[in-house]
């Protein structure tokens, strides 16, 4: 355990020292997980589809003015480049980085569906906030949630009606609603286990505090957060004698994300690599150096994103010896009942 445990130490320091040079570059934000059929990504106005099986997500850098859309059974987890805070996306869910701040604080705008941030406590005057139809949750150092839906009955009088539900798991988050009518703000503040619907529809109605419902404490911990669990010192293998199917579940996805993190961050490094050479072959035998420094600085970012993912991955642990992931197992079995007399 102590040998993981500096493992995780250096890769902490590596990564507060390469963040800040990618911070430098951009404000972003980093999907470290992700699961599911796959997302498409809105940036300036061209839109690109990415599968989770297929394509290279892990360490892929989300900028201002992204937009997100997450597939049926797709949940991604983005980690705010400049202070490692932590934003679950559930599936069948858009949103857009509206604003990212340079010290853990932002802006998202939430068009549709459920999202769970859990936001380090920001050192600044500045907040992290999740906006969608009227209604906007500001935090400072939180762990809560923000749900967008609307209702099916749509009149010729009445426009459809956003319901927003913003819940919190962990401190408190000040939650506001503009009146349609006379543009003032409600607010209220809501701790640990409280909850506050609004209706677009009602938004002349006292914002009343509820105790969480249950469907979404549920929902949340079907859910949890992959990649903190990853992080935690104590990540602990199951006994293959004594797991269960939730074990299966859960450790099939720490041996996952290893792969996952080995894979990306090798072709990061090694893109980096490449465009190295490519920007020395521009200073040599060009006149026009911008190139040669465009390519440079592309690399430089894309070896120390790949470095980045690498050191993660060591700090997770490797597979026991016998291991087989559950569905692996299932096939097998079933192989093995066609085979018996």
């Amino acid at each position: 355990m102590k040998k993981l445990k500096y493992k995780q130490i250096l890769s902490a320091l590596i990564f507060m020292v390469c963040s800040g040079f990618l911070f430098g570059q951009s404000r972003s934000a980093v999907i470290v997980y992700a699961e599911g059929e796959g997302f498409t990504l809105v940036r300036e106005g061209a839109s690109s589809f990415f599968e989770v099986d297929y394509d290279d997500i892990l360490g892929m850098l989300l900028y201002e003015g992204d937009t997100v859309l997450t597939e049926e059974n797709t949940f991604l987890e983005i980690q705010v480049t400049s202070n490692a805070s932590l934003i679950k996306i559930a599936e069948n869910t858009t949103f857009a980085f509206e604003r990212i701040g340079n010290s853990g604080g932002g802006t998202l705008n939430v068009a549709y569906g459920r999202i769970r941030a859990k936001i380090n406590k920001l050192t600044t005057e500045d907040k992290f906030e999740v906006m969608g139809s009227g209604t906007t949750a500001g935090v400072r150092g939180t762990d809560f949630g923000y749900d967008l839906t609307f209702g099916e009955d749509i009149t010729e009088a009445q426009t459809n009606e956003a319901i927003t539900s913003v819940y919190c798991f962990e401190g408190a988050v000040q939650v506001q609603q503009e009146d349609k009518e006379t543009r003032e703000l409600k607010e209220v503040l809501i701790k640990a286990d409280q909850m506050v619907v609004t209706s677009s529809n009602a938004t002349d109605q006292p914002l009343v505090v509820y105790q969480i419902d249950q469907e979404i404490d549920q929902f949340w911990e079907e859910n949890r957060f992959v990649y903190e669990m990853i992080e935690k010192e104590d990540v602990q293998i199951v006994d293959l004698a004594e797991s269960t199917a939730d074990d299966d579940y859960y450790t099939a996805k720490i041996f996952g994300e290893k792969r996952r993190l080995q894979n990306s961050g090798g072709g990061l490094a090694l893109a980096g690599l490449l465009l190295g050479g490519g920007s020395a072959a521009a200073f040599s035998f060009m006149e026009d150096k911008s190139l040669g420094i465009g390519l440079a600085s592309v690399g430089v970012a894309s070896f120390i994103s790949g470095l980045i993912l690498l050191l993660n991955s060591s700090t997770l642990p490797d597979p026991p010896e016998g291991w087989v992931p559950p569905p692996e197992r299932e096939e097998a079995g079933d192989v093995s009942e066609e085979n018996s007399p």
